[in-house]
């Protein structure tokens, strides 16, 4: 059986140009979009969480969302969340080989807040391991405000794991880099690799309208 991925994306009322565009980007590369409707939306799954109308705010209920899809997908498969102001330009079928969790790391000296891993973009293969994980980033964004913080803290790795699988807990990590599968570095330079475009709160106003 040939393996699927399915693209998750969510928003409420307030990103709602944002979550249009991510869909329609989504299915012209060949993904079908699972969207949760974080209030006001209008469309997609209802989801009672916790969203700050804040410029760069983070999701903290982002691995909740992650289970839910991750319940709706075969043995195997691939969930990829996109966050909403993250575009996916090319497909991105290589990613599909044989780990639990993959995150995407900035390039060295672009760490912000000294965290390498941005959560924007998250890749689970739907794995007992990687179930397992989820459920612990789920218990630590409970008590903690935000969902990157909480990853970083449980994959424990740097830009120097950049394109290798480390283990941590039984849970194999696949590190990927940003500036193909995470890009927030084209306004400054352009970069024809890039196959995610993740136009962060520096980088609103690039967004192709």
């Amino acid at each position: 059986m040939i393996n699927k991925i399915t693209t998750v994306i969510a928003g409420d009322a307030n990103f709602k140009k944002y979550v249009d565009k991510a869909v329609a980007y989504s299915k012209n590369v060949g993904y079908d979009p699972v969207v949760y409707d974080l209030g006001g939306l209008g469309y997609g799954t209802p989801f009672n969480a916790r969203v700050s109308p804040k410029v760069g705010a983070k999701i903290p209920s982002k691995p909740g969302i992650i289970m839910e899809t991750l319940k709706t997908v075969n043995e195997g498969d691939y969930v990829v969340w996109l966050d909403a102001d993250a575009l996916i330009e090319q497909p991105i079928d290589e990613i599909m080989f044989d780990y639990d969790i993959g995150v995407t790391v900035r390039q060295p000296k672009q760490i912000e807040n000294s965290l390498p891993i941005n959560a924007g973009i998250v890749f689970v293969r739907k794995t007992q391991a990687a179930l397992d994980f989820v459920k612990q980033w789920m218990a630590l964004c409970e008590t903690g405000t935000s969902d990157q913080q909480e990853l970083n803290k449980l994959c424990k790795v740097t830009t120097g794991h950049t394109d290798t699988t480390v283990i941590r807990d039984n849970v194999r990590i696949r590190v990927f880099p940003c500036k193909i599968y995470n890009n927030f570095y084209f306004a400054k330079k352009k970069v024809p690799h890039a196959k995610i475009k993740h136009y962060k709160s520096k980088l609103r106003h690039l967004w192709p309208e």
